[in-house]
């Protein structure tokens, strides 16, 4: 076999495993009870009752647009919910936070849960087609910040915005490249021209570009059903990355081959960035194991606001940080750009410095965050307390100017289609993302 042959190979293995992993991973933290009858309020001391929105001529609306045949997330796909009852789920989509706060998807009957990955949508009217006496139709409510106080799910949620960088939900293109089979077979064979999906990425492109993208270049945007409660941030911002800004990406070929050269770099973080001083935790909790976790063992709450596959950050620092398994891929092990790297102080070029997860005598330091990945094609949204279709094509979106900068939007790699917030408190309702294009 050639190296190349070995190399695929070795991804393709990689790949279907993380796949299935991640595939096989719901919230796993516990559910919380809300009082169904009065509503959820996303703020503790305070709280502006959510009057419900008017249905909307959803027909009218996205008439004159054709949308791509695949959905990324239209909450429609039975599951179930972390409990194991039966539940609408967003099938592919994942959750992440900065942990300094937890993003909670509210189900029918005033159950919440984690986010986490493949989130558990609840019944409402968007439309005024729907049936108002009998709601069958499906959305995401997802409602934050939070802190869990307590062990194995089973603790209390006291209320807390999000005081870092926010969060976000994302849908990653490998899963309809891979999962649904757009483009390869169920043993990760790429499909032969006269099979595979027009979205599907050349023969010329990179095996992990393959993977993990998809052609946009027919479509205009993206488009959004989108609103928020009365006391939530109304900035939601919608991101699109490719090839060229994704981690992901970054990472498969990596796994591939480490001495290949990747479009954008990663790099991570093993300092604490709560305000909180590093500390050895022995054995914490349900859900944890003994290790390097930020804060006080005598006095905070255990740590961390992991949910799901881990696709939440949780606060863990040093070494054990710089163990954890890359978040789309668990099933892989630990990430092996990081794992078994020693937690060392670095200063950057800007004069910016931390500590991060390489070997000064065997590794190169950490990109400058000039090379970095993540900086994704971007356009803010500003929701109302009503249901309303957001357009947003890609030539209006850019980069904000944080990590790898690029003169171009290559809508040929599509990799990621992200909702983001900042800091601040998140209460909204999310239906029917996908692609659009003006028909033709």
């Amino acid at each position: 076999m050639t190296r190349e042959k070995a190399n695929r190979a070795e991804l393709q293995r990689g790949l279907l495993a993380g796949i299935c992993a991640l595939a096989a991973c719901t919230p796993n933290a516990g559910s919380q009870t809300t009082d169904a009858s009065a509503g959820f309020c996303v703020k503790p001391t305070s709280c502006s009752p959510d009057p419900g929105p008017q249905p909307v001529n959803c027909a009218a609306a996205e008439a004159g647009l054709e949308f791509a045949p695949f959905m990324l997330a239209d909450f429609e796909e039975p599951g179930n919910d972390p409990n194991g009852n039966p539940a609408y789920i967003g099938e592919f989509m994942y959750s992440y936070t900065d942990a300094t706060a937890q993003i909670y998807a509210n189900g029918d009957n005033g159950l919440q849960f984690p986010a986490g990955y493949g989130p558990v949508a609840t019944t409402a009217n968007r439309c005024t087609s729907d049936d108002p006496n009998n709601p069958s139709h499906y959305v995401l409510h997802v409602t934050g910040g939070h802190v869990q106080v307590g062990s194995g799910g089973a603790g209390s949620i006291i209320g807390a915005p999000f005081l870092g960088w926010g969060g976000g939900l994302g849908v990653a293109m490998q899963h309809f490249a891979v999962d649904k089979n757009l483009c390869f077979d169920s043993q990760a064979n790429y499909l032969p021209v006269s099979e595979r999906s027009a979205f599907c990425e050349p023969d010329s492109a990179e095996l992990p570009v393959r993977y993990a993208a998809l052609d946009l270049s027919d479509w205009d945007g993206v488009a959004v059903w989108a609103r928020r409660a009365p006391d939530s941030q109304p900035l939601l911002r919608v991101l699109v990355g490719n090839k060229y800004t994704d981690d992901d990406i970054s990472y498969l070929t990596y796994v591939q081959d480490p001495n290949e050269p990747r479009y954008c770099e990663r790099s991570r973080e093993c300092a604490c960035v709560n305000g909180k001083a590093c500390n050895y935790w022995d054995a914490p909790g349900a859900g944890f194991v003994s290790g390097y976790y930020c804060g006080d063992p005598a006095s905070d709450p255990l740590p961390g606001t992991i949910s799901g596959a881990g696709v939440q950050a949780t606060n863990s620092c040093n070494i054990t940080q710089c163990n954890q398994v890359y978040p789309a891929y668990p099933g892989n092990g630990p990430d092996p750009q990081f794992g078994g790297r020693p937690c060392t102080p670095h200063a950057f070029r800007n004069g910016t410095q931390s500590s991060y997860c390489f070997n000064p005598a065997s590794d190169p330091p950490p990109a400058e965050p000039d090379q970095g990945c993540g900086d994704h094609w971007t356009f803010p949204l500003h929701l109302t307390t009503e249901w309303q279709l957001f357009l947003v094509p890609f030539t209006t979106m850019s980069q904000q100017g944080w990590a790898k900068r690029w003169s171009f939007f290559d809508i040929s790699t599509v990799s990621v289609v992200r909702l983001t917030w900042d800091a601040g408190w998140v209460d909204y309702w999310i239906d029917n993302l996908r692609f659009y294009r003006v028909r033709r």
